[in-house]
């Protein structure tokens, strides 16, 4: 019995200690990396700025019965970078555009593209995957979105009746006064301050007093309040969350063994992304925590290949999502889209693996 629990503490903080490492001393566990703080602040920022200043009503508008079929299908692919949502907000969203009138393309291309590559999560697989896996993850993911959207189009195209009625479309615009070109420049400077900031300090002060310029000249303090409650907001819902899902990570980290995960996933091939991608569509991941799980993964010798197929598959689907889902679009219509999640998810990490993280 002292035996057993020694080893659960043992294992608890192993766990502890994952999570900390992980969190604030992501080189050597021992130099704490303000740098990573910071760059995780500003991506925060950025994407309470995307809420707030960039009209989401005006993208949702493009879903709509009688909008242009491949202006709709290329809005849903890559509504993640422009709406910020994640896996806990992009559900009630894709149950509202559906029963608005949204075709069943687009609105699944939108259900799998938005958490994929929201802002948070590309700037966290950049950070700890490396730029190889985060490209692949963002390309395929816009490809896939539009792909799986369309198939599910046409397996279901025959049963598919839409809402002709425009106006469900005709949401309120957003308030803030911001001219385009305004708009422009403050995410592009955003931007370039979360990109230098990890490497160079002098730039990043140069952009920091730009941004500091902008919000002066342009910002009344009402943008200014909307922008910190959206984005305090996101890290209220994603933070907590973020933090249990790597504890459970180091759990899985101290427990798994080196052989027993390359006997399941240490090779590329079909089989083996299949077994990821189907991994991932049952297990829920919180938003962002995809991503140390597969670092943990990598180091115990998961290859890249399945790697990437869970990657593509985990944040849009689990067993909880597909509860949801299947209350909006119907058992049969959800089962199809898991398969065609995993199924695709599986080629793109075999084709990945066997091509692109060669040496």
């Amino acid at each position: 019995m002292l035996d057993v629990l020694k080893t659960v503490l043992d294992v608890l903080q192993d766990a502890l200690m994952f999570l900390r490492n992980y969190a604030f001393y992501p080189e050597d566990g021992e130099t704490f990396s303000l740098m990573r703080v910071l760059s995780l602040f500003i991506a925060f920022s950025i994407s309470g700025a995307i809420v707030v200043f960039l009209s989401q009503n005006a993208v949702l508008k493009f879903f709509g019965p009688k909008s242009k079929k491949w202006l709709s299908y290329f809005v849903a692919s890559v509504s993640g970078f422009v709406l910020a949502v994640c896996s806990c907000s992009v559900l009630p969203m894709f149950a509202s555009i559906r029963k608005k009138g949204a075709g069943l393309g687009p609105a699944v291309a939108f259900l799998f593209s938005g958490p994929a590559i929201n802002i948070l999560a590309i700037f966290l697989t950049f950070t700890d995957l490396g730029a190889d896996i985060a490209f692949v993850r963002i390309l395929s993911a816009i490809v896939l979105a539009n792909v799986i959207g369309f198939a599910m189009f046409m397996v279901y195209r025959k049963s598919e009746a839409l809402d002709e009625d425009e106006q469900a479309f005709a949401l309120p615009e957003d308030a803030s006064n911001l001219k385009v070109w305004q708009r422009a420049l403050f995410f592009l400077t955003l931007l370039l301050i979360l990109v230098f900031s990890v490497y160079w300090l002098l730039p990043t002060v140069i952009f920091a007093a730009l941004l500091l310029a902008q919000i002066v000249l342009y910002f009344s303090l009402d943008d200014l309040k909307e922008w910190g409650e959206a984005t305090w907001d996101l890290v209220k819902k994603i933070i907590p969350l973020f933090l249990i899902g790597v504890f459970i990570v180091g759990i899985l980290d101290s427990v798994l063994r080196d052989e027993f995960v390359v006997s399941l996933v240490g090779k590329n091939n079909y089989l083996t992304n299949l077994l990821a991608a189907f991994f991932g569509t049952t297990m829920y991941f919180a938003t962002l925590s995809e991503v140390p799980f597969l670092l943990s993964m990598l180091d115990l010798g998961m290859h890249r290949g399945p790697a990437t197929a869970l990657l593509l598959a985990g944040p849009t689907l689990s067993v909880p999502n597909m509860i949801v889902i299947a209350k909006v679009l119907g058992k049969k219509k959800t089962l199809t889209y898991v398969v065609l999640v995993a199924v695709f998810a599986a080629f793109v990490g075999l084709i990945a693996g066997a091509y692109i993280y060669q040496g």
